[in-house]
């Protein structure tokens, strides 16, 4: 009895759906265009979105390295300038030395002449003018060293500069 009174109970629920369908002259379920349709549209949205939020993170990921190549090109010019500033600053004292050297030298020269003493006046010149040639060229030879030392220091800096830049753009490629 339970089983017959189930089996009415499904029967008249069937009908009462199918009569709704026919009579709204729709499925109750949707049709296979539908769900096609439907999965298109969903599938198509997410593809924009993936599109969209790799296109936004290689911008930001491009700006972070035009930045950083920019403020390492900076730094690159700064070292130069430094450089440059300390070579000049190197050859000035150089110069001012030579220059002290040879009015020490003029004064001697001077002093000897007056005291009519030819033999303490050769003596005096040479040895001044060989101290003035050694002091001068070891100075010059210290201020060439170190300004090298800069410009190597700048070019590995500028070098290791480039390469990092080199590999932080060839990375979005």
């Amino acid at each position: 009895m339970k089983s017959l009174r189930s089996l009415l109970t499904l029967t008249s629920l069937a009908l009462a759906v199918s009569g709704s369908a026919l009579a709204t002259n729709t499925s109750v379920l949707p049709t296979k265009e539908d769900v096609v349709t439907n999965s298109k549209s969903m599938v198509e949205s997410t593809k924009a979105d993936v599109k969209n939020a790799a296109n936004d993170k290689l911008k930001s990921m491009s700006d972070s390295a035009s930045s950083t190549k920019s403020n390492a090109l900076d730094k690159v010019n700064t070292a130069k300038e430094k450089a440059t500033s300390a070579k000049d600053a190197m050859k000035d004292k150089a110069t001012s030395a030579k220059d002290a050297v040879k009015e020490k030298a003029s004064a001697l020269k001077e002093k000897a002449t007056e005291n009519n003493q030819p033999s303490i006046k050769d003596k005096a010149t040479e040895k001044n003018s060989n101290s003035v040639k050694d002091n001068a060229k070891e100075k010059a030879s210290e201020a060439k060293t170190k300004a090298a030392d800069k410009v190597k220091e700048v070019k590995e800096k500028a070098a290791s500069t480039k390469d990092a830049a080199k590999r932080e753009s060839g990375f979005f490629c």
